[in-house]
């Protein structure tokens, strides 16, 4: 991973209803544009990705 990708990660703020920078802490993550706890993906793109590794998981045996 390069500097360049790890300024451009983003997280999933409630908050701010989008993909935002973020800063972390030891235990969690913040939103730097309102300070709200986030998290990886929003609810749709959380499913979504779940339902793609749970795909890919029966393929790979």
């Amino acid at each position: 991973m390069s500097t360049h990708d790890f300024y451009a990660e983003t997280k999933w703020c409630d908050g701010c209803k989008n993909y935002v920078h973020y800063m972390m802490s030891v235990n969690h993550s913040y939103c730097v544009e309102c300070g709200s706890r986030v998290r990886l993906f929003n609810k749709d793109d959380a499913k979504r990705f779940s339902d793609d590794v749970e795909r890919r998981k029966w393929k790979a045996v």
